[in-house]
Formats: structure tokens, sequence, C-alpha cells
């Protein structure tokens, strides 16, 4: 058996990468990688079976579905995206793509082991077998412990009020300050080995610090792996990807932590929750227990696959997802145009009424004693009226 891992290519997201090392960890051997955006078009040599874990965020195109047959895949760890609803661009459908042949092609591998509550709740409703797996970055290893020459407390990329707060608060602690961030740079031609050795210097970083204070879900989460002191200060109510990690990170919400209320001492930070353990090692065993399994196949990709559709059937239904979505693109951009264009005629509405009663307000004035001139501003009234009707 062969194994492939996914990945995002083109990413400037660090947080793919570490998904990325954290499936690989789990291979004999890493022999395929496996574009995430273009899972439908994966060919192996020969069309030999690859085995992959198949933890993802979930589908920026989502014509791309389902993944191409050669494809053996352990379902775990998958967030499928509702784009407007996760606060992301992307394309207008929400779970289309689940029904039909994309939703046969997940029963045929359930259970699906999805890494957040949302996700999993909307399966089930769409009549999908699943349950909560949690995400691969739970089950990452330690990395060494390495003494610094001074200890450092790591602040990944929260808001920039958030930052400014904690330099602020923390400048006299005796402690470094090590600003970072998981977006890097998108740049295709980075090998797997520049890709790891960044993750792993990455990794190492947040293992040997004092405690680590983010916004991010895969800075959190990898964290809570190396057993590093972590806390979010996020607002919390605006991301269903944090659904239940909310339940096993220390938090604070971002208005509480800039109105001061809040308990979390970042020089002395408190241990982290053990909630997430038992989560950790039934993914980590799920994960053996597929390669182990897996190892011993000597079946063709024919005599391992599940789903029956035909070749054709999945064509065609792919063509008319993608019809219907470049349609539904298409309508809602003609009808932002038209909210555009609407807006636009009433600014300029707008601005001729200003003008006008700033001139009838000036030649009031010039006709006006300066007694009188304090009653006009009735005229100033008006302006402002207009616009707070807008």
């Amino acid at each position: 058996m062969k194994y492939g891992v996914l990945f995002n290519k083109s990413n400037v997201n660090l947080g793919d990468d570490i998904q990325a090392y954290a499936t690989a960890r789990f291979y004999p051997s890493l022999d395929y990688f496996v574009d995430r955006e273009h899972i439908h078009e994966f060919q192996s040599e020969n069309n030999e079976p690859v085995a992959v874990i198949m933890n993802a965020w979930y589908m920026w195109e989502k014509w791309h579905w389902p993944p191409a047959r050669c494809i053996v895949p352990h379902m775990v760890g998958i967030h499928y995206a509702d784009h407007e609803l996760s606060l992301q661009p992307g394309s207008p459908l929400k779970y289309e793509a689940l029904e039909g042949l994309g939703g046969e092609y997940l029963k045929a591998y359930a259970p699906i082991g999805c890494r957040d509550y949302y996700t999993m709740n909307q399966m089930k409703n769409l009549g999908i077998d699943t349950y909560f797996s949690g995400c691969i970055t739970l089950t990452l290893p330690q990395m060494p412990i390495v003494k610094p020459e001074k200890e450092y407390i790591c602040i990944v990329d929260v808001d920039t009020k958030v930052k400014n707060k904690l330099v602020e608060l923390l400048k006299d602690s005796g402690y470094e300050l090590k600003i970072m961030s998981h977006t890097g740079e998108r740049d295709e031609t980075r090998t797997w080995e520049q890709r790891k050795e960044k993750v792993e210097e990455l990794l190492t970083t947040y293992r040997n610090a004092k405690c680590v204070i983010t916004k991010k879900l895969h800075c959190s989460l990898p964290c809570l792996s190396q057993e590093t002191p972590v806390v979010l200060i996020k607002q919390m109510d605006d991301d269903i990807r944090f659904s239940p990690y909310y339940d096993f990170l220390h938090y604070i919400k971002t208005d509480d932590f800039l109105a001061g209320n809040y308990d979390y001492d970042f020089t002395n930070p408190k241990p982290n929750k053990p909630d997430y353990k038992p989560v950790r090692e039934a993914l980590i065993k799920s994960c053996e227990d597929f390669v182990a399994r897996i190892s011993t196949e000597d079946r063709s990709v024919e005599e391992l696959d599940r789903f029956t559709a035909t070749d054709e059937e999945v064509y065609h239904w792919r063509y008319d997802l993608m019809d219907r979505t470049l349609r539904m693109w298409l309508e809602k951009t003609r009808q932002e145009h038209k909210d555009l264009k609407k807006l636009k005629a009433e600014r300029t509405k707008l601005k001729k009424q200003v003008a006008s009663l700033t001139a009838e307000l000036n030649n009031s004035r010039e006709k006006k004693s300066e007694p009188e001139k304090s009653n006009t501003t009735a005229f100033s009234q008006k302006v402002r009226k207009i616009f707070n009707k807008k």
C-alpha cells in the first residue's frame, strides 16, 4: 500500500502544513502529495491505491468532490465550510455538494469523523453517519525541550488592539515577547522538506514557550499537544470551527480582555485543561488502526472502492453542480452590481442635497444680521437629518 498526505500547494496559512505534518507521521512511507483543492484530479502510478487520512477543511471549490477513486480514505478530522457562516470568501453553495452523489460517497465510507460539532450536525441532517473525532493537530508528537537563553511568551495572530495591550502589559515582565504569525508567503515551489522544517521549528518554539497567546485554532490545538500553556483571546461567537474547542481551552473574549475583565496571569499561566486528552488518544488509535489494517491490503482500486456510482454519473453530477454554482455566482454578482448602482445614485443625490442646503445656508447668512444668523442652525439640522435617515 502507498500513502498520501493532503496539502494545499499554494497556501499562506501554516496551519495547513501543520495538519499535513501531523498526518504524515502515521505513515510508514510518504509516497504521494494530494492537492486538497484538486482532489478529484489526483492520479497514482498505474492507478495503484493510495491510503489518505482525510483531515482537512473542505471545500473552496465544491465541484472538486468526490475524491479520485484511487484514494482509499480514512474519514477523520473533517470540516466542511459553509463559507458565509464561516465568515470566509468562497462558493455561494452551502451543502449541495454533500447531497446526491457527493453525500453517497461519504455514506460509503461512513462513519465520518468531524473536527467540529457544526460539521458533524450538518452531515447528520443530511443522513450521513458522523461522530466527533477532533482535529489531527491534537495528535502531534512533542518536540524536544530546549532551554532558551531567555524565557519567552509567544503572541500569535491576535487582533492589533489585543497585541498592543499585551505588549504594554508585559513590557516589564522579564519575558521576551515573540510576535508571530501563521501567515507565510505564497510559494508553490516549497518542498515537503522545507515545509516540514518550518513546522518543526514552529512547534519547537511553542513547546519551549512560557505561554502562547493566540486566536488561531491551529496554533492553540498544537500547543495542547505540546503541553504548553495556551490561552485564546478571541470574541468567541464568530467562528463555527471552534466548537467544542472552547471547552478544551482557556479563553478570554476580546472585549473582556480590552476592558481588563479577566483573571488569567500570562506570566504564571494556568495548566491546560486535560479535557482534550481522550479525544487525542482516540484519534491516534483510529489513525494507527487504519494504517495497520490498510498496510496488509493487496487488493486493487476497483476491489477497495466502496462508491458504486460510475465515472460517467459522477462526471454529470459534478458538471451540474458546477453549472449551478456559476449561475448562483452570476445572479449574486448581478444583484450586488444593482445594489452598488443604487447606493451610488443615493450618494450622488445626497451630495446634491448637501450642496444645495449649504448654498442656501451661506446665502441666508449673507443676508441676515448677526442676531439673525443664530437662527440658521435649522439648515444644519436638515443636513444631519438627511444623513441620519440614510
